[in-house]
Order: C-alpha cells, then sequence, then structure tokens
C-alpha cells in the first residue's frame, strides 16, 4: 500500500516559524491528526516511531501532520524561547494550518508523552476528539527505572537542564502545574489514551488501549527509538485509526 505524498514546509508567522510535515493520506482520506510531539530529548528520540505511526494511518486513509514547536527541533527560535503555553499556541497554529489543507474531513489531535498537555488543551478548547500515546505521568518522573543509567550515586545537577535539555526552574513550574484532569475536566470530547499495563486509569477516558504486559514500559519494548512498528504497537495504531468514525464529531 501507498506510504502517503510527504510535504515539509514551515507554517505560522514570520517572526514564529514552525517545521511541519504533512502526511497526506494514501486513498481519499477519512481523517487527518495533528501530531503533537513529546519534549526535550524525547522529540527528536520518538522522531522515527511517530513517522511510522503516520505512516501506517496514512495506509488506512488519516492524513497527518507533525511539527516541532518554536524553540525546538528544526523550527525557529532558540532553546530558552520554548514554554507550555508557546507549544499550545503553536498546537493551535499547526491544527489551523491542517484545516486548511484539508476543510472536509474530521480533525484529531493527538499527544505523545508531554505533547499531551499542549494536545488536551487545544482539543478541549476546538471540541475535537483526543488521541493521547502514553502520556507522562508524575509516577514516572520520579522513578529511577525511568532513567535505568541514573546508578547509585547522586550526580551534579545543572538546575536549567533536563538530561541535556534547556528546561529552567520557571518551565519545570509552569509543567508542573499542568493537569490533563484539569484541562479536560466537564469536557464532552472522545479521548482515547495508548498506555502500558501498570498506567493508572485516566477518569476523562473513553477508552484505554494497554500494550500487552510486559511490552509496555516506555523504556523497555515499546520504545521511543523503535526503527520499525512491533506487532503491539501496530495493533494500538490500527485500533486508533479503527475507533476513528465513532470519535469523530
Amino acid at each position: 500500500m501507498s506510504e502517503g505524498i510527504v510535504e515539509g514546509s514551515f507554517i505560522g508567522p514570520p517572526h514564529r516559524r514552525l517545521f511541519s510535515v504533512l502526511r497526506q493520506a494514501s486513498s481519499r482520506p477519512r481523517a487527518a491528526y495533528l501530531l503533537c510531539p513529546p519534549f526535550f530529548h524525547e522529540q527528536f528520540l520518538s522522531y522515527r516511531l511517530l513517522s511510522l505511526m503516520g505512516m501506517r494511518l496514512a495506509e488506512r486513509g488519516i492524513a497527518s501532520l507533525r511539527f516541532d514547536y518554536f524553540g525546538s527541533g528544526d523550527s525557529g527560535g532558540e532553546e530558552d524561547a520554548f514554554s507550555l503555553a508557546g507549544a499550545i499556541a503553536d498546537a493551535g497554529v499547526a491544527l489551523d494550518v491542517l484545516r486548511q489543507r484539508l476543510p472536509d474531513v474530521p480533525l484529531i489531535v493527538c499527544g505523545a508523552r508531554a505533547g499531551a498537555w499542549p494536545a488536551a488543551s487545544v482539543a478541549a478548547s476546538r471540541g475535537l476528539p483526543l488521541w493521547l500515546w502514553q502520556p507522562l505521568s508524575a509516577r514516572e518522573r520520579t522513578s529511577h527505572a525511568r532513567y535505568p543509567f541514573l546508578g547509585p550515586v547522586p550526580k551534579p545537577a545543572d538546575p536549567d537542564r533536563l538530561v541535556a535539555s534547556y528546561c529552567p526552574q520557571s518551565l519545570r513550574a509552569e509543567i508542573a502545574q499542568a493537569k490533563l484532569v484539569d484541562i479536560l475536566a466537564h469536557r464532552d470530547i472522545a479521548v482515547d489514551v495508548v498506555d502500558d499495563d501498570e498506567a493508572a486509569e485516566l477518569p476523562f477516558a473513553r477508552r484505554t488501549l494497554r500494550f500487552p504486559h510486559g511490552a509496555g514500559q516506555w523504556h523497555a519494548k515499546i520504545d521511543i527509538r523503535v526503527a520499525f512498528v512491533t506487532r503491539e504497537m501496530a495493533a494500538c495504531v490500527d485500533a486508533l485509526g479503527n475507533g476513528i468514525d465513532s470519535a469523530a464529531p
């Protein structure tokens, strides 16, 4: 099957240019989704995985638009220009571009990892269905298993860095205050969550797609650095695509 035509371009106003990749569906599109990527080091580590997800969905008639937040990836701006509020605004700009390019198909917003926050914010404000791919949890952020190479001896910390990415205290405080439950409270939108077998149920989810036991840990078999879509991952991607008709407004 065709993987869909891929178009890279810069979007947004001249002072805030965002790099984006539009992947057309391989046939007449039945939907399109905006992908809000993870933050910091997970953004570039997950690039291949999220591209493969888009390829698989394109084969099933679902187009996609990926983008880099301002101050990250191939978008404009220095690293200190990145903020949670800015990421939410960037997602809104990207969604408008996707609507302009594909005006007659249902839209869905997808957030991967920390991208769940801008995705949820935009989906809630526009009344659109939401996909969350392994959203980052507070429990995970405090787990040594998440970063298996930390070792038993504490290492000197740079107060403005998080795994080599610029993340000052002000940005950490901004992120710490963001809660998906608060963003989605009292919102009548369809929310589908892909998560591992240890994650707590999210009360706002319409359904939660689980990886099989032992395959869902973010640092283990389902990995953001994978070079191909595993059988477990493919099943979740296909389930998201198959549920579009019932989720679209």
